[in-house]
């Protein structure tokens, strides 16, 4: 009888304990959904360099994300060859633009993701042309940025563009 009162107390605290998570886990969510707005983050840097290769590091950021897929996807035109990624198929293909990946991982309530491009102008003078970043989820895009523009002078590339492009919407459910 002794063990099975042992046996039944330890059954009855794994229930108690996931049953308590599972809680927590609900009112988390819930505050998230009431109190906060969800902000997509998109910071861009470009390394200086002599040559006409250049680093380029791309950060993006879901803050206060409720869903647990998100993916983004960056264009870079074709003007630039980018040495250090393959392009990206699995995506909506825009003319002129080649697709690459980011590799987003959650972290607490965000979902991040950072990288960095080697790119190399094809053509000695190119325009400014925008760097595109779509946040999507399972279901739909969530957001669009383009904020950021690259453009080359004598095959000096420049980045042009504010320290951080932020857009923030009203959390909704399917988000």
């Amino acid at each position: 009888m002794k063990k099975f009162w042992r046996v039944f107390g330890w059954i009855f605290l794994g229930v108690f304990l996931q049953f308590k998570f599972n809680v927590l886990y609900g009112i988390v969510f819930l505050e998230n959904l009431n109190f906060h707005d969800r902000s997509y983050w998109v910071e861009m840097k470009m390394t200086p360099s002599d040559e006409s290769l250049r680093v380029l590091k791309i950060k993006t950021t879901v803050h206060h994300s409720l869903g647990p897929d998100y993916f983004a996807n960056v264009y870079i035109p074709k003007k630039y060859k980018i040495l250090n990624h393959e392009p990206y198929v699995g995506v909506q293909d825009i003319e002129g633009y080649h697709a690459y990946k980011m590799d987003m991982k959650r972290k607490y309530r965000d979902v991040l993701a950072e990288s960095n491009f080697i790119l190399i102008p094809q053509q000695k003078e190119i325009a400014a042309l925008p760097i595109k970043v779509h946040f999507e989820n399972l279901k739909q895009r969530l957001h669009t940025d383009n904020t950021y523009k690259l453009s080359t002078k004598s095959k000096n590339t420049a980045l042009e563009g504010p320290e951080k492009a932020e857009a923030i919407y009203a959390q909704k459910l399917g988000m």
